[in-house]
């Protein structure tokens, strides 16, 4: 039985624990930059024995998302701090440690068998998918708190082994085993992810019951994004004559490997910040969007008010000079039908006006309403108060 050894970065950081024998070089490397939303960073592991060519590999935590959603997959570039190097078309769990095994071993492989990972979570799976859940629970949670309620469909986690064969360089067969602690859910979202930065597209889904089984991940539907990856990946490759020896050595190192607890600490701990700073800009976002559509509310009132007031200044003016140009129309007409006819024409004391020749100098109504009009000079007072006549005017 192998030792649990400390597997150490070139810097003596420690990283990761695995079961290792003495004629391994162990060593771990630390890859300190984000990968996906709940991945801040992950490590790599290795236990080589060079004399007889067998090489062990352990790598922790990495994580893929799939958006379904049109609308989503196209305003996700948009989000601000998003890691587009994570948004990848989702494949088939098989597919996905066959790409894994063949990029690292370098190798062309053929799968010849499969069965189950004894990890340490794969020996514990109900509890590390429960765990698993609780994870994803608390993110919908705060997308809830957010105004974007999100619901799960589809899960899976399972650990998996698969044997290829392969050939050496020098054409030697060579064995390839590969395993991961696999783990995905789908999820969907009663408003699109824009809700998140004030509802500024809006477009609302209509909220069903999910269909299908827990091992249909990524057929699922309702389904606006999936979140797909693994916990832990491994990988082994011996020449067939060692292959026995170098299998059992494999498993000892599977069933031990995990990241050391105190960096695993700081991983749950930049997972936390990474979530805050995302709740604080959403809610900035949010805030934004509101006195957006504050000020806009306040514009479209200051432009109503104004259009209000311009068109009743348009409608006064346009009034002014309707009236102003019918009454100098009115003057015009008079003055033309006056002088057609021959007459000006006099207000009486009972403001009627009469006609009266314009040959006449001076027009005067007497007691009864009669008018005259007299050419040459005007009436003397005394007479007109004898006649009890008064003078006109125009």
């Amino acid at each position: 039985m192998a030792e649990i050894k400390e597997l150490r970065s070139p810097q003596g950081q420690l990283l990761a624990h695995a079961a290792v024998k003495d004629n391994y070089l162990s060593g771990a490397a630390l890859y300190n930059q984000i990968q996906h939303e709940k991945v801040p960073f992950f490590v790599t592991a290795f236990a080589i024995d060079q004399a007889r060519k067998v090489m062990i590999y352990g790598l922790t935590d990495e994580m893929f998302t799939t958006y379904k959603d049109p609308l989503l997959k196209m305003t996700i570039k948009a989000v601000p701090n998003a890691i587009l190097t994570s948004v990848r078309d989702f494949i088939e769990p098989e597919e996905y440690l066959f790409q894994f095994a063949s990029a690292l071993s370098q190798m062309k492989l053929t799968p010849v068998a499969q069965s189950d990972l004894p990890s340490i979570i794969g020996q514990n799976i109900q509890a590390s998918y429960a765990n698993f859940m609780n994870e994803y629970q608390s993110y919908f949670d705060i997308e809830n708190q957010l105004g974007t309620p999100t619901y799960p469909n589809n899960s899976l986690m399972k650990s998996i082994l698969v044997k290829y064969k392969a050939a050496a360089a020098d054409g030697s067969p060579v064995t390839v085993l590969a395993g991961m602690d696999y783990k995905g859910i789908e999820y969907y979202t009663s408003a699109s992810p824009t809700a998140i930065f004030g509802g500024l597209l809006g477009a609302l889904t209509k909220k069903k019951e999910p269909e299908g089984g827990s091992n249909r991940l990524g057929h699922g539907s309702p389904c606006s994004a999936i979140d797909w990856g693994a916990a832990n990946k491994f990988l082994m490759v011996a020449p067939d004559e060692y292959v026995d020896e170098a299998t059992v050595d494999f498993l000892e190192f599977v069933a031990s490997f995990h990241m050391d607890d105190a960096l695993r600490q700081q991983f749950y701990l930049r997972n936390a910040e990474r979530s805050q700073m995302m709740i604080n800009q959403a809610q900035q976002l949010q805030q934004m969007a509101h006195q957006s559509a504050l000020n806009l509310q306040a514009s479209q009132r200051r432009l109503a008010q104004t259009l209000a007031e311009n068109s009743a200044a348009m409608s006064a003016g346009i009034m002014d000079s309707w009236n102003k140009k019918m009454a100098s129309d009115s003057r015009i007409s008079q003055a033309r039908s006056e002088a057609i006819r021959g007459v000006d024409v006099y207000t009486n004391s009972y403001g009627q006006n009469v006609d009266v020749s314009v040959s006449s100098d001076h027009v005067y109504q007497n007691q009864y309403g009669d008018v005259y009009g007299v050419s040459g000079n005007a009436l003397d007072n005394e007479l007109l108060s004898k006649l009890n006549w008064t003078e006109l005017n125009k």
